[in-house]
């Protein structure tokens, strides 16, 4: 039960941009150009938390920089582990 709150959570925080991907259809070079603008990922206040998902973002601007058509939901859920 645990681990489903903690990924709920990572999902909800990763990253500024990440909450704002409303169209399964968006590359990843759209993803990068929207979480330049977003700014930083928003802090939970929980530090394990946090790391999390400074992890997740790290991975899905790693992934979107390297495959810039790739899907942005595809970048999340490689991130994500799926």
């Amino acid at each position: 039960m645990r681990a489903i709150l903690v990924a709920t959570l990572i999902c909800m925080s990763a990253s500024a941009a990440m909450s704002q991907v409303t169209d399964p259809d968006m590359n990843c070079a759209d993803y990068l150009k929207l979480a330049a603008s977003a700014g930083p990922t928003p802090k939970t206040g929980d530090a394990a938390t946090d790391k999390m998902a400074a992890e997740v973002d790290t991975k899905m601007k790693s992934y979107c920089t390297a495959n810039p058509k790739a899907k942005a939901m595809d970048a999340a859920a490689k991130a994500m582990g799926g």
